[in-house]
């Protein structure tokens, strides 16, 4: 069986299990566990992947929507267009269990609500899945002194924000492709993607549509492709998010006592989230922890770049991920 898949065949070498950590009235919150099939009995190494999507979920009526299918935003959690094909040579040989939490979603959430879920799953992670992955296979345990962080994009925004919630040691390594670290700034004439961003008018016409109390955890793209950057365009953001100094990695990281060995992979020419507030972060992360790592690679690439790309094909990755197995396994 070849590990070099596609979307398609993603998850093919995997047994996928669906179940939640959360439940907030009827609306229960999804959370997915990748087991490899060739998984040998005994304790096993943690991969916790949080999806990418801009933060926002639903669908937006526009013309614009197949053409930005890639633009990360919307999203859940098991959408297999966005697992990057390298994780799963990756996960197999080190015989890691997976697994992918949904979350709430903006505007019909805040950015307070959203780090509550993420806590919420850290904490049905420590004392639930244990329970959960002994009813599907009691010969597996799982290695809680071994556990890597990942998220893409907005994924990125939830993996760093686990570490700056959690105590330490809780993880032991973080990587992350092209993070959300701020609320940064976007015009209403740039071309992410090379799309025009949709009209001021498409936005009010999609916010004034929000029934309130409606609990949105997972979109499946192209479905509201555009929404995080109409926000951010029109400067509507923060009026839905929040604006407090502990909702963005980039400034809560000013108060952490501690953090973790990071790994970065940020493609040079992305044009949804640009690489300089990757680069900024990693400078400032750098003098608060001069004694944990910070690795970023910026490789050519626009948003997404990265999700074909294999060890076989790169340098860079193999270097990248030979890294993080040593501080995520050590």
């Amino acid at each position: 069986m070849s590990l070099r898949t596609t979307a398609a065949t993603r998850f093919d070498s995997f047994n996928l299990y669906r179940t939640s950590y959360k439940k907030i009235g009827d609306h229960e919150i999804e959370v997915n566990v990748l087991v490899p099939k060739d998984l040998t009995p005994g304790k096993h190494p943690m991969f916790v992947k949080w999806h990418g999507g801009g933060l926002v979920s639903t669908t937006l009526p526009s013309e614009h929507l197949a053409a930005y299918t890639r633009h990360q935003t919307a999203g859940t959690a098991a959408y297999p267009d966005w697992f990057s094909g390298f994780l799963v040579p990756f996960l197999h040989r080190n015989n890691a269990i997976a697994i992918l939490p949904n979350y709430r979603l903006t505007p019909e959430h805040t950015g307070d609500e959203i780090i509550e879920d993420v806590a919420d799953f850290w904490s049905w992670f420590r004392c639930s899945l244990p329970t959960y992955i002994a009813s599907k296979d009691p010969s597996v345990s799982l290695d809680f002194s071994k556990v890597l962080v990942h998220g893409e994009s907005a994924g990125g925004w939830c993996a760093l924000q686990s570490i700056l919630i959690l105590p330490q040691h809780a993880i032991k390594a973080c990587l992350v492709q092209y993070p959300v670290l701020c609320a940064f700034p976007t015009s209403p004439d740039e071309t992410p993607m090379g799309e025009a961003i949709p009209s001021k008018k498409e936005l009010a016409e999609f916010l004034a549509g929000i029934v309130p109390g409606t609990v949105v955890s997972s979109s499946i793209p192209p479905a509201r492709c555009w929404l995080a950057t109409m926000l951010r365009a029109y400067r509507r953001w923060g009026e839905f998010f929040g604006t407090e100094k502990h909702l963005m990695p980039d400034t809560r990281i000013e108060d952490a006592e501690f953090f973790v060995p990071t790994y970065i992979i940020h493609g040079e020419d992305d044009s949804v989230v640009p690489v300089k507030w990757s680069h900024e972060f990693v400078e400032k992360a750098r003098k608060k922890f001069p004694d944990t790592r910070f690795e970023l690679v910026t490789p050519r690439g626009d948003h997404g770049f990265d999700g074909a790309v294999y060890e076989e094909d790169a340098v860079w990755l193999e270097e990248v991920l030979r890294g993080v197995e040593k501080d995520w396994l050590a």
